[in-house]
C-alpha cells in the first residue's frame, strides 16, 4: 500500500499547525466569553429580585411606621372611647387619615386600600368612610372568600405583623387576588383594641414587580410563615405545568442559594431565591435556563461567523502553502525519477522523502568512495599543485587560489618564501634521505606558520615553500627565514644526523610571486654554492661577493636562473628589473656597455647548455639597438624565443638522454673505472640528477644497477666458460678479487668456484 503523499502530509500538518489552533483558541474565546456573560446575567437577574425584595422591605417599612404612627394619634383614644360606648368616632378623619396613609404607602391612591378595624364591631373603616362588614365581605367576595381565608379570625386576633393572602390569580391583566398586610393597633400593644390593614391588587404587585426584574420569570412571594402571597409569570415556563411549578416555588421557599439550577420534567429550570431580614418576606423567581440566559448580544452570531471565515480562509491557505513548499519537492522526485528507474520502490510503496533519501544515501556512498579515492590521490594532487606554484603556472590569483582550496593547501597568512635543500650523493642512503627530509617537513609544528614540502627530482633537491605571518620572529626579531631553517636543521641532525645546507629566496607578500622566491634559491643553489661551509644563504647575502658590477647581481643571477628552466615569465620580469636600474644613468656609453654586459650573460648562458643550439635567431641584430626601449624589445624577444626553444630540447633531450644512459652503462660496465661522476661527466649532468634518474628508472640506485649487471655477468662467464676468475673479474670490471668473492658471495651464498662446480654438475 502506497504511503500518503508528502503533499497531503503538508497540508495536514498546516491544518494541524495553523487552523486546529485557532479553532481551539476561538472556542475558549468564546466559551470564557459565554462563562463571563452568564455571570453577567446571573449578576443581572439577581440585582433584580433584590431590587424587588428592597421594594417590599421599603413599603413594610412605610406600612410599619404608618401602624406606629397611628398608634400614637388621637384617633387611638376615640377608639377606646368608642370601644366603651362612651364617644362616637370622626368618620371623616378617620377616611381622611387612611388616605394620607395610602398615599404614604403607595405610589398611587389607587395602589393600596387602607382599612381600619375596631375589634369587635360589625363595621369597617375605609376611605370611603364608615361600611358594614358584610358589605366589606361581599366586595372581597370577588377576590375570596373570606371564611376560607379566616380574615375576620385574624382581623381579630393579630397581635404582631401579619400577612395574608385573598383570591387566586385568574388571567393576566385581571384583579385576581389581594393581599392585606394587617398590624394590631396600638402597634407593638399586649392589648391591641384595633387592626389596621393595607391591601395591594395583584395588579399593583405585578407592576412593582415588573417595574424591577425584566427577566420572562415566574415571581412567588412568600409571608414570614412561608404561605404564599403573590405569584405571577407562570406562562413564563411553559415547560412545567402550574402544580410543578407551585411545588418548585414550595421547595425552595425555606432553603437553597441564591441560584440553584434544577432539572424538572425534561426541562432545565434556574430557580434564585431572596429573602428579607427585616420583614420576613422571601421571593423566588424561576426561569427557563435558555432564557435566564439568553443575551441580546449579537456578540456569539458574528463570533461564529468570524471564526467560520478563518477555518474557511485557513483550509484555503494550507491548501494554498502545501501546493506551494511541495513543488519544488516534486521537482526534484521527477528529476530523480527521470534518471532512476524507481519502479521496485514504487511497488513498495515508498513515498517522495524516501525516495529523496534514498537518493541522498546513494550520493552520499559515491561521495565517500570518491573522498576515499581523493584521499589516496592527495599526495600527488597537492606535490602537482605545489609545482605549479613553483614554476609559475598560474595566470591569476584566483585560478591559485581555487587550486590551493582544491589541493587543501592554506596559504592564507601574509607573507611566503622558498627553501631549496640540495641532495648529495652519497652511497649510504641515498635512496631514503629524502624521506626522511619529507618527514621533518611533515611534522613541522610552529604556530602561524605553513610548510609544504615537494621533492624536485630534476632539480636535484627538495623544495619547501613557507607560510607565515610575520617576517621576524622570537624577541631578538631574528629574521623568520633563519628561524625556520634553524629548527629545521637541528631537527635532521638530531633525528637523522642529516647536515645539508639551505639556499632560501626572498620573502613576497604576493603567492604569485613564490615563483621568484623559488628561482632565487635555486640560483643560489647553481651559481654561489661555492660561498662556503655556510649553511643557512640567503639570496640577498650573494650580492655582497660583487662589488663592481653596474646593476643588479641578484636579478642577473635571476634572470640566468630562469634562462636555465626556461620559465619565460619570470626572465622577462628579472630582464625589466635590470633595464630598469639602468634607466636613471644619463650616459649612453655606460648604458650601452651594460646592455652588452646584459647580452654577454645571455650568450655565456646559451654556451652553458650543452647540445643545445638556438635556430632561426640572428644574435647580430642584438648590437644594433640605437634605445633602451628598442634593446628591451629586441632582447625579450630573444629571451621568449630561447626560453621556447630550450623547453622543447629539454624536454626531447630528456627522452633521449634516458636511453642513452642505460646504453652507456649496459655497454661499459666491464670498464673498472666507471662511475656515477664519470657517467654524468658523460652526459653533461649532475651527479644527483643521474643518482636520482636510475632511482626513478630502474628502481636502484646506480651502484645496485651496475653491481646487477656485473653479478649477471659473471654468472654466466662461470657457467659457459673455463676462465679464471681472476680474468672474469677484469673483464666485468672489478680490479680486487677479494672484493669481487665477497660481493658475489653476498649475492649468491657461495663463492665463485662452488658457484661454478654447483652449476655444472
Amino acid at each position: 500500500m502506497k504511503k500518503m503523499s508528502w503533499r497531503k502530509r503538508l497540508f495536514y500538518s498546516y491544518i494541524f499547525i495553523g487552523v486546529i489552533p485557532l479553532l481551539v483558541l476561538g472556542a475558549f474565546f468564546y466559551y470564557g466569553n459565554r462563562m463571563t456573560e452568564r455571570k453577567e446575567l446571573e449578576k443581572s437577574n439577581s440585582a433584580m429580585l433584590s431590587q424587588v425584595l428592597q421594594k417590599l422591605d421599603y413599603v413594610t417599612e412605610k406600612m410599619n411606621s404608618v401602624a406606629y404612627h397611628f398608634s400614637g394619634s388621637e384617633i387611638e383614644d376615640q377608639l377606646n372611647d368608642v370601644r366603651y360606648e362612651r364617644a362616637e368616632i370622626d368618620e371623616g378623619l378617620v377616611a381622611s387619615q387612611l388616605r394620607t396613609y395610602s398615599e404614604i404607602v403607595g405610589d398611587t391612591e389607587n395602589d393600596v386600600k387602607p382599612i381600619l378595624y375596631l375589634r369587635g364591631d360589625k363595621s369597617v373603616y375605609t376611605m370611603a368612610g364608615k361600611i358594614p362588614y358584610s358589605d366589606f365581605e361581599k366586595d372581597m367576595n370577588q377576590y375570596g372568600d373570606l371564611n376560607q381565608a379566616s380574615f375576620f379570625g385574624t382581623i381579630n386576633s393579630v397581635k404582631d405583623d401579619r400577612s395574608l393572602k385573598i383570591g387566586e390569580e385568574k388571567q393576566v391583566g385581571e384583579e385576581s387576588s389581594i393581599v392585606y398586610f394587617l398590624y394590631p393597633i396600638p402597634y407593638m400593644n399586649n392589648i391591641p383594641i384595633a387592626t389596621i390593614g393595607f391591601g395591594f391588587g395583584s395588579d399593583s404587585l405585578n407592576e412593582l414587580i415588573k417595574t424591577y426584574y425584566t427577566a420572562d420569570s415566574a415571581i412567588y412571594i412568600f409571608n414570614e410563615r412561608y404561605l404564599t402571597l403573590f405569584q405571577c409569570g407562570q406562562e413564563n415556563c411553559s415547560g412545567l405545568s402550574r402544580e410543578s411549578l407551585d411545588n418548585l416555588a414550595i421547595k425552595y421557599r425555606r432553603t437553597g442559594g441564591k441560584l440553584v439550577e434544577e432539572r424538572v420534567d425534561g426541562g432545565s429550570f434556574i430557580i434564585m431565591r431572596e429573602v428579607s431580614a427585616n420583614s420576613g418576606l422571601s421571593v423566588v423567581s424561576i426561569t427557563d435556563s435558555k432564557k435566564f440566559y439568553q443575551s441580546g448580544s449579537e456578540f456569539a452570531s458574528w463570533y461564529i461567523f468570524l471564526i467560520a471565515v478563518l477555518f474557511i480562509g485557513g483550509i484555503l491557505l494550507s491548501l494554498v502553502l502545501s501546493r506551494s513548499n511541495y513543488r519544488p519537492i516534486q521537482k526534484l522526485v521527477q528529476k530523480i525519477m527521470d534518471q532512476d528507474t524507481m519502479a521496485d520502490q514504487e511497488q513498495e510503496g515508498i513515498n517522495e522523502f524516501e525516495i529523496i533519501t534514498n537518493k541522498w544515501t546513494d550520493v552520499q556512498n559515491k561521495n565517500e568512495e570518491l573522498s576515499a579515492l581523493l584521499n589516496r590521490q592527495r599526495p600527488m594532487v597537492v606535490a602537482s599543485c605545489l609545482r605549479r606554484i613553483l614554476k609559475g603556472k598560474f595566470k591569476t590569483s584566483e585560478e591559485m587560489e581555487a587550486t590551493l582550496k582544491s589541493a587543501n593547501i592554506n596559504l592564507s597568512y601574509r607573507y611566503n618564501f622558498v627553501i631549496l635543500l640540495p641532495i648529495p650523493v652519497e652511497d649510504s642512503f641515498e635512496e631514503d634521505k629524502n624521506l626522511r627530509i619529507m618527514t621533518v617537513l611533515a611534522g613541522f609544528m610552529q604556530p602561524f606558520i605553513h610548510i609544504y614540502g615537494l621533492d624536485m627530482l630534476k632539480d636535484n633537491g627538495i623544495a619547501v615553500i613557507v607560510n607565515c605571518e610575520e617576517r621576524t620572529a622570537g624577541e631578538k626579531n631574528v629574521d623568520i627565514r633563519l628561524s625556520v631553517a634553524d629548527h629545521l636543521c637541528r631537527e635532521l641532525e638530531t633525528r637523522y644526523e642529516i647536515s645539508i645546507p639551505f639556499y632560501i629566496g626572498r620573502i613576497y607578500e604576493d603567492v604569485m610571486d613564490i615563483n621568484r622566491s623559488f628561482l632565487e634559491s635555486a640560483a643560489i643553489a647553481s651559481d654561489y654554492h661555492m660561498l662556503g661551509n655556510q649553511k643557512v644563504i640567503l639570496f640577498e647575502e650573494i650580492g655582497y661577493e660583487e662589488q663592481n658590477i653596474q646593476y643588479p647581481i641578484l636579478e642577473q643571477a635571476l634572470f640566468i636562473q630562469c634562462l636555465k628552466q626556461a620559465n619565460e615569465e619570470a626572465a622577462l620580469k628579472a630582464l625589466d628589473n635590470m633595464i630598469g636600474e639602468i634607466e636613471p644613468l644619463k650616459s649612453f656609453v655606460i648604458t650601452q656597455c651594460l646592455c652588452f654586459d646584459i647580452i654577454n650573460i645571455t650568450i655565456k648562458t646559451l654556451d652553458q647548455l650543452k647540445g643545445f643550439e638556438l635556430k632561426n635567431v640572428d644574435l647580430k641584430k642584438l648590437i644594433t639597438f640605437k634605445s633602451l626601449p628598442e634593446f628591451r624589445e629586441k632582447m625579450a624577444g630573444l629571451t621568449i624565443e630561447m626560453c621556447r626553444q630550450f623547453a622543447e630540447f629539454k624536454d626531447s633531450r630528456n627522452n633521449e638522454r634516458k636511453s642513452e644512459i642505460l646504453d652507456y652503462v649496459n655497454c661499459h660496465y666491464g670498464d673498472s673505472s666507471m662511475g656515477l661522476e664519470s657517467v654524468a661527466d658523460e652526459f653533461g649532468v649532475s651527479s644527483n640528477y643521474l643518482s636520482r634518474f636510475f632511482k626513478q628508472e630502474t628502481g636502484c640506485s646506480f651502484i645496485q644497477y651496475v653491481t646487477m649487471i656485473r653479478m649477471d655477468r659473471a654468472r654466466e662467464l662461470l657457467v659457459n666458460s673455463n676462465k679464471q676468475i681472476k680474468e672474469i673479474v677484469a673483464e666485468i670490471g672489478y680490479i680486487d678479487v677479494a672484493n669481487f668473492v665477497r660481493k658475489f658471495k653476498g649475492y649468491e651464498g657461495v663463492t665463485p668456484g662452488q658457484y661454478r662446480e654447483k652449476m655444472r654438475i
